[in-house]
């Protein structure tokens, strides 16, 4: 039978586990972010300053990456990045992740939407108790083009996202809606 302290220190490495995988998966998710919102911030946020990005015909240091992301994403009228499986090996303060990403682009001119899947395949370092990336891989798994329709009707359309700091998403806190809003 485990005594109490033995008992604690599992809890705590369980504890400090979950933690762990939390702000790994909260780092994958902010750079999603940042892309969406065109955040030069929040993107580079997800990485160490030495970090390097092989992203389909860019490969780079973080300097050069994030104004290549910024360039890439501003070319569309919106975009939608999501993580569906995350998977995630932690030794220590080093981490290897596999993230499912899904997107969505609407194209120029609004007729069509780009969209696709793949991986982001990461390795995370924990320095001076922050994980961030410092090799990023993106496997790119498939991608294809829909026309755009307005299906759910006009009235979906009425409060569109923002591509800046001016998103309702920045907002705190957040207000309550008006009729008018």
């Amino acid at each position: 039978m485990a005594t109490t302290d033995e008992r604690l220190d599992a809890l705590m490495r369980d504890v400090r586990y979950l933690r762990d995988r939390q702000e790994i998966l909260d780092c994958v998710n902010l750079y999603g972010r940042g892309l969406d919102r065109l955040d030069a911030t929040l993107i580079r946020d997800a990485y160490h300053p030495d970090a390097i990005d092989h992203h389909g015909p860019f490969l780079g240091d973080i300097d050069a990456f994030v104004p290549f992301a910024i360039d890439c994403e501003a070319f569309f009228q919106s975009t939608h990045h999501g993580v569906t499986s995350h998977n995630c090996e932690i030794d220590g303060d080093t981490a290897h992740a596999e993230s499912y990403v899904y997107f969505f682009a609407v194209q120029p001119g609004g007729a069509t939407l780009g969209a696709g899947y793949g991986r982001y395949l990461d390795r995370f370092e924990r320095r001076d108790g922050r994980w961030a990336i410092v090799v990023r891989r993106l496997v790119m798994d498939c991608t294809f083009e829909v026309p755009r329709s307005g299906w759910l009707g006009p009235d979906w359309d009425k409060l569109p996202g923002l591509r800046d700091r001016n998103d309702l998403s920045y907002q705190r806190p957040l207000a309550r809606p008006t009729a008018e809003a």
